[in-house]
């Protein structure tokens, strides 16, 4: 009877792979070791209306693969890499779209014994909402200050219980639980990918999101320099490259003295500050000649008589 049911279900899944093959272009897989399943109830939920989401071993995956694979390109070799049980992720999505949803969209999950504090766990002061018993001895082993208010145990202050990059106790993390606690963040992550005939493996799924942000802003920044200079006319280099020009323009023409309505002021004003730098460099070489020629100016004409 067990193996007849066994039969049915994989019979089953093996329908379920197929219309999902044939329904979508990408398919991306996720190992199940360290995944929850309630971790992937709640990834379902965040997947809803954008991918489907199923558990199955892959053995069977490669055989609904192989029904098929004259359909899609490389399918079959894509389900023969596989090893154990997968969770597989049928989209539209392209596997970097779904890498930087599946990054975006990570689910807040209780802490287990051996787990590493991903940040600060902090047990904030209040009420607990537990009962005086057994449970005050946890709390005094996290160091938790406490004191009984109402029937209720009410945490005095603001606890730290773990520090990033802490491996939790089994205590520690039994005590956060019992208060409602999910400290640690989860989520899918990818390690094979299939779209369109392409198939992509761990390190091209492995990329830094913020990293690529800032080569590309740098290659644009780059690029943007790079035709300015060139003198390229673009929709958003040529304000700046006409800029570049009037300014330079505006600078030849006051060298040479040409005299516009754009150059005068200029001209007079570089004159200006050439005849005031002259003065001073008489007047540090022969202060006597200035001091004779302000004489001068000052003594008036004699008249005719």
């Amino acid at each position: 009877m067990l193996t007849q049911q066994v039969a049915v279900w994989k019979k089953e899944i093996f329908g379920d792979l197929i219309e999902l093959l044939e329904k979508y272009s990408v398919v991306a897989v996720a190992d199940l070791q360290k995944v929850r399943s309630s971790q992937i109830q709640e990834i379902r939920k965040k997947l809803r209306g954008k991918a489907e989401l199923i558990v199955a071993k892959n053995t069977i995956l490669l055989k609904a693969a192989e029904s098929i694979a004259s359909k899609k390109g490389n399918i079959d070799k894509f389900a023969s890499d596989l090893t154990g049980s997968k969770v597989l992720i049928f989209t539209q999505m392209n596997p970097f779209e779904l890498t930087i949803f599946l990054g975006k969209n990570k689910v807040r999950v209780p802490a287990k014994g051996g787990d590493i504090a991903t940040s600060e766990i902090v047990v904030p002061a209040g009420n607990t909402g537990l009962q005086p018993g057994p449970v005050i001895s946890e709390f005094n082993e996290a160091k938790v200050q406490t004191r009984i208010e109402g029937g209720s145990i009410f945490v005095a202050k603001d606890s730290v219980v773990a520090r990033k990059g802490d491996v939790i106790s089994t205590k520690t993390a039994s005590l956060i639980s019992k208060l409602g606690m999910k400290p640690m963040e989860a989520g899918l992550a990818l390690s094979y990918a299939y779209d369109n005939g392409l198939v992509f493996g761990p390190d091209d799924l492995a990329f830094d999101l913020d990293q690529m942000k800032n080569e590309f802003a740098s290659a644009a920044r780059l690029a943007f320099g790079v035709a300015v200079e060139a003198g390229i006319m673009l929709p958003e280099t040529a304000p700046v490259i006409i800029s570049k020009a009037y300014r330079q323009a505006v600078a030849v023409s006051v060298e040479a003295g040409f005299l516009t309505k754009n150059t005068t002021e200029l001209i007079i004003q570089r004159a200006y500050r050439s005849m005031n730098a002259l003065s001073a460099a008489i007047s540090a070489v022969k202060p006597e000649a200035l001091a004779t020629q302000e004489t001068a100016s000052e003594v008036p004409a004699e008249g005719k008589g």
